[in-house]
């Protein structure tokens, strides 16, 4: 039996799949058909591993959150069967994997903006590779529409701004209360006027 294996590396992010020839999809020798492990190696975290429908939810979640990331939309994504979410964390992105065993936590990796490129790059080049005949469980590709961005884009300006306003407002209270009050001030020309009116007394 013919068990082949393919790696897709980048900088910081490392996946290898191995897998045979679907026989009766009329398969070479040199392509994969049928899935049998994968594993992904990310700088500085835990090594990954799983069946296929947790590389599906991987690919949906990431794929979809980087293009969404790009158009300038900062939002969570979460995979059809609650698996893998990604979401904004800072300026790094949180990648949140839960096992589908009973008593095994989530797994929690935070990646920078290079590494989320890796990771994107490395799925890209595995779901697009001629020497995979895996049909992936993922949303296809559709660009985003104006109406959408702007919405999203929107959303994210309303709570900048609504942070923004709350910083300014909370130094210019702070700068108020700094400035010294001195209640025994007397105006110059009140003095006067007291001063002559003593001197017309007397």
């Amino acid at each position: 039996m013919i068990n082949l294996s393919y790696k897709f590396a980048q900088n910081s992010s490392s996946l290898e799949i191995s897998g045979m020839p679907d026989v009766s999809n009329g398969d070479s020798t040199t392509t994969i058909g049928i899935l049998s492990s994968w594993s992904l190696k990310i700088i500085g975290s835990p090594l990954l591993e799983g069946e296929k429908v947790h590389l599906d939810n991987l690919m949906q979640v990431v794929l979809q959150y980087s293009r969404s990331y790009i158009s300038g939309i900062r939002k969570t994504f979460v995979s059809e069967k609650n698996i893998v979410s990604i979401s904004p964390s800072g300026n790094n992105h949180k990648l949140l994997l839960k096992s589908t065993r009973k008593g095994v936590k989530p797994l929690e990796i935070f990646l920078d903006d290079s590494e989320l490129s890796d990771l994107t790059q490395c799925l890209d080049l595995l779901r697009f590779d001629s020497r995979l005949s895996i049909k992936w469980d993922i949303y296809i590709d559709r660009p985003f529409t104006k109406r959408f961005i702007i919405n999203n884009s929107n959303k994210v300006k309303k709570n900048f701004n609504l942070l923004y306003a709350f910083i300014i407002f909370t130094l210019s209270s702070s700068l108020l209360l700094l400035i010294p009050i001195n209640n025994n001030y007397e105006p110059e020309q009140g003095r006067k006027s007291s001063s002559s009116l003593t001197e017309q007394i007397n």
